[in-house]
């Protein structure tokens, strides 16, 4: 699942409010999607790939990273 996705599901359930257990599973998803968009801009890197999807695959890792982020200041109450 895409890292857009994951935002879109995590802000959703975050505001009909969402459990330790949610923000745990939605983080491992982020994590692992970051971690496969690493590797796959690794390869493009390598292969000297088309600038644009190198790009694309940054701001997908800068916009889970981001997420994660979100999820770490989380409070319990």
């Amino acid at each position: 699942m895409s890292c857009s996705s994951l935002k879109h599901r995590f802000e959703k359930e975050r505001r009909d409010g969402i459990t330790f257990e949610r923000a745990m599973e939605i983080y491992q998803d982020v994590d692992g999607s970051i971690a496969a968009h690493k590797t796959e801009l690794t390869e493009l890197m390598q292969n000297n790939q088309n600038q644009d999807e190198i790009n694309h695959l940054r701001a997908h890792i800068e916009e889970g990273e981001k997420l994660l982020q979100e999820i770490k200041s989380l409070y319990l109450h």
